[in-house]
């Protein structure tokens, strides 16, 4: 699970870098315990929470702001601090909520996201139109046709294979 703040969206990224250093400031020893996920990782994470083996609550996979880069887990020491962390982030404007106190986000990131899921499907064909601007080194990770806006479906099985190689995403059961 990535912890890193880089690989947040840019308006997130330099507010949570902020209250981490605001944190650190009141000595509450803050670290991030996950920032981007994948879809893999959500779906992991979801089942986890099923089961009952999750501390904290968990969204649906293709729900989750975490899928987007529009949130981050927060922990600290001692731990009921969470609650002045959580209110600090509200009055900058961001999203949190007690009822998950680890979770802080981009105001209204959990509800753009349950609203616009990200699925296999839609995440593929995302992919697969993106490709046609990443530069041309990217070619010898992606096959060659998928670097066109137009992709007939023997090349769409090609990339969800290679999407769920890499990424856990489009795998058959």
């Amino acid at each position: 699970m990535a912890a890193n703040l880089e690989l947040l969206v840019p308006e997130l990224r330099d507010a949570a870098r902020a209250l981490v250093d605001a944190a650190s400031r009141a000595r509450l020893q803050p670290r991030i315990t996950s920032t981007l996920r994948s879809h893999a990782e959500q779906i992991r994470l979801y089942r986890r929470y099923l089961a009952g083996t999750a501390g904290f609550p968990v969204a649906p996979p293709g729900q989750s702001a975490h899928e987007y880069g529009q949130a981050f887990d927060l922990v600290v020491s001692p731990m009921e601090a969470l609650a002045d962390v959580g209110y600090t982030w509200q009055t900058w404007g961001g999203g949190w909520n007690p009822g998950d106190a680890i979770h802080f986000e981009l105001l209204g990131a959990s509800e753009l996201a349950a609203q616009n899921p990200v699925t296999d499907e839609n995440v593929i064909q995302r992919v697969s139109t993106a490709v046609a601007d990443l530069p041309w080194y990217y070619s010898i990770f992606l096959p060659v046709a998928s670097m066109t806006k137009t992709v007939d479906e023997t090349e769409l099985n090609r990339i969800r294979a290679r999407a769920c190689q890499l990424f856990g995403l489009g795998c058959t059961k």
